[in-house]
Order: C-alpha cells, then structure tokens, then sequence
C-alpha cells in the first residue's frame, strides 16, 4: 500500500541520515503494523533502518524538509538528575525519590484504591472502542465511578496526534483530529483545559495514552519522549493533580509459533519504561511533581498468552493455534475476549483496584472471565507495589535496549541485519535521536500551545 510522505524530523537533517524505505501500511484499520519493514539491511541508520512511519495516517518515505521545529520536549539540560521514574501520583507534594545513579523507587505511593475516575483515552486501533465501552461495564458492575473521553487515531504514532502531518505544525492540529467518544475533530486541548464532555465542574484527572506499538522506531523518528512530555502537560493545564499512564501497546504475534513475540513483549516493557523514565526527568528538572507512569498491558497481555499456553485458564483450550485465536483476532488486534482482558488491566491500573468479580460484556466468553479478572488483577498489583519495577536511569535504558530490545525487536520482525545498527545506535549516549541520555544539551523544549 502506498502511502504519504512525512517529512524529516529536524534533527534528522544536522546527521544527515539517510532516511530509509519506508514500512508497509498496516493491515486492515491498523495499529502501526510493522512486519512489512524494509529497513536498511546494512545497519548503517542508527537503529538499521527507519522503524516507523508505518501509520496509516503518516506512512511513508521521509524526505528532507526544511522547516525549523522544535527537536524534542525535554528541558534545561542543567537541570537536576534526579528523578523517580515510575512514581505515579494524585499529590503534587510527592516526592521524587532516587537519583538516576540509582533506578530504585520506592514502592508507588500513588497505590491506594480509587472510587472516582475522569479518563481520557489518546491512541490508536489497539486503544479503541470497545476497550472504553468495557471499562464503563467493569466499573458499573463495580460499584466505582468512571467517565471518559478519548482521541482515536488508526495507527497514530503520538506525533500525529500532537503536531499532525508535519514537524512545523506549531499550531498543533493534530490535536483536533481523531475519533472521539461521541463524534470526531474534537478541540482536545480545549477539553482538556476546561471539559465540555464531563459533568459540570469535573476535571480530568487521569490520561492513558499510548505510541504506536513499534516503539523503538518512535522513539527515534517520532519524538515520543517530546511528544508525550507535551500531552501530558496539556492534561495537567486542566488538572494539576492529574497522572498519565503510558499504555504500552504491542507487536504482531505469530500465533502457531509466539514465542519470539513474547520474548520481545517482556524486553519491551524496560523501552516503554524507559519513556517515562527520560519523560520524568524532565518534569524533575522544571521542579514539578507530577510523573508519567508506565500501564503494562502488554506484558500482561504476555501473561495471559503464557498462562493460555500453559492450559491454566479455563475455556482456552486446543492447538497453540487454536489458543492464540480465542485471545488475537488477527495477528495484533484482540477478540471480544482479548479486549476485555486489557480492559481489566487498565482498569485495575486507573483505580488501583481489584476487577475480580466485574461483569461480563455481552459477546465475551463467560468462561475464561474469572480467571482472565484473577490474572489481570494480580499483574498489575505486583507490578505497581514492586519497587524494583520501572525505576531506570538512562545508563541502564541504554545498555538494556541495545543489549536485549534491540535483538527482540528485529527478530520479530524477521530482520536480523538491523540488530547491530540498533545496538549501536541506542549504546551510544551521544548518538542523535537517542533520547536516553541525562543532562541532554542537545534538547529544547516544544512550546505550549
């Protein structure tokens, strides 16, 4: 499928990198496939080729442009170093825990059981409708509040849905695009600031957003360490006691053969992380207390598949094909069955509560339900009260993308000669469109709108 151009981002020109084939579109209504990667097979790009531009909304062959944009949403780089990576939080008086010498927070102190809950959902195919629709019916059933509202753009890395189309867009229209609960185009800058689309005088108080799901690509060609700093700020103009999770989406899966996939599922979780980690930082150095937590539905889609593999969930049974077809649609999306279980997770990760005992969507097998709500809760309990979990320092998201991630991510694709591009490219702390690295001289921030 052919597919538009996008231009280079500006950081791009001062390397003078050669900008490589552009992806395949992603199949069907897309979440930013992939598998159909051409890359450089020499490895000579930094990452061995260019990983993305897969979106169906922004596809294709970068060329070199000439507009002067911004390159990144970090800030002052004699800022402080210090920062607690995963530390979510309602209280703008937390503290901010270790230095990055260290990458060990405490155990989240934003872990108690919420009753309330304002969402906006910002993503792509893989956050889409009926993953809002089965939040509602897991809350209803419940007993806990929850409203929403949400931004869908198919196959929409975070820079579509920010600048748009283009590097130079400062007017930020990709904010006023997407599908939203009701409707489409919504200003969601303006519903963030002052909701229209909540009940008077409600604020949103937590944003899930997520990249596309080949986030080693996006982090280099996309800005998403920028891009996500900037949405989030946006949700805490409107609520300054406002959390972010960043809803880590995943890759294509073989679905007679996954284990590659989950092997590259459980690395890529540390690179999600890692987002947040670098994203923090910069919050730490304007001297905020606010933080961007990482929402693991990946990984535990990963458990899932694991234990479905393992005969441990009740109405999953049969070939490993026949498994993975009661959880994927396809190769990436979810069955009805598959949705409801990323929407427990996400549930439980909004109200830090337990969805065992929610209700079962109409269209969803009763059987695996109980233990699909035990697995999820139990996930996401121990990933959000272990305090070994999350806490990076930019050092340590170096050595492990290009030590681990880098190998899993090209394997999966089935390209084997862009793993040593990547590795060397996310080693090097000084390489361009390496954002892992603190203080970062070479980073400015994007401007408010």
């Amino acid at each position: 499928m052919s597919s538009p151009t996008v231009p280079v981002h500006p950081r791009l020109r001062i390397l003078g990198l050669a900008v490589c084939t552009t992806l395949a579109a992603c199949p069907g209504d897309g979440a930013g496939d992939t598998t159909g990667s051409t890359g450089d097979p020499t490895g000579n790009a930094p990452t061995g080729g260019d990983p993305t531009g897969s979106s169906e909304a922004t596809v294709g062959s970068s060329t070199d442009d000439t507009t002067g944009a911004p390159t990144t949403g970090a800030v002052d780089p004699t800022g402080s170093t210090g920062v607690d990576p995963t530390a979510a939080t309602t209280d703008p008086g937390t503290s901010t825990g270790p230095d990055d010498t260290t990458g060990d927070p405490p155990v989240d102190p934003g872990w108690s059981e919420r009753q309330y809950a304002r969402v906006f959902i910002s993503g792509h195919s893989l956050t889409d409708n009926p993953l809002a629709d089965h939040m509602l019916e897991i809350a209803a059933g419940l007993g806990v509040d929850l409203d929403y509202n949400q931004q869908i753009g198919i196959g929409s890395p975070i820079r579509v849905r920010t600048l748009g189309g283009g590097w130079d867009n400062l007017d930020w229209p990709g904010y006023r695009t997407g599908k939203n609960r009701d409707g489409s185009d919504m200003d969601v800058i303006a519903e963030l600031a002052a909701p229209q689309t909540l009940g008077p005088g409600e604020l949103y108080d937590t944003l899930v957003i997520t990249e596309r799901h080949d986030v080693l690509g996006t982090i280099q060609w996309e800005d998403t360490t920028g891009l996500l700093r900037h949405y989030h700020d946006r949700l805490i103009d409107g609520n300054p006691a406002g959390q972010t999770l960043l809803y880590h989406s995943w890759l294509d899966i073989d679905k007679s053969a996954p284990e590659a996939w989950i092997t590259h599922e459980k690395n890529a979780l540390f690179a999600w992380e890692c987002v947040a980690a670098k994203v923090n930082h910069t919050l730490e150095a304007d001297g905020r207390p606010d933080r961007i937590t990482t929402l693991p539905v990946g990984a535990a889609l990963v458990r899932l598949v694991e234990a479905a593999l393992a005969d441990e969930v009740a109405g999953i049974s049969g070939t490993v094909n026949q498994k993975m077809d009661l959880i994927f649609n396809d190769n990436v999306h979810l069955t009805p069955l598959g949705v409801y279980y990323a929407a427990l997770v996400t549930h439980a990760a909004v109200f830090r509560g337990s969805p065992v005992g929610a209700p079962v969507p109409q269209g969803v097998a009763a059987e695996p339900a109980g233990d699909l709500q035990q697995l999820a809760w139990e996930f996401v309990r121990d990933y959000y009260t272990d305090p070994e979990i999350g806490g990076h320092s930019m050092e340590e998201c170096r050595a492990f993308i290009s030590e681990q991630v880098c190998g899993s991510f090209w394997t999966l694709l089935d390209q084997p000669g862009n793993i040593q591009g990547c590795t060397t490219h996310f080693a090097d702390a000084d390489a361009e469109g390496n954002p892992f690295r603190w203080p970062d001289p070479q980073l400015v921030p994007w401007p408010a709108p």
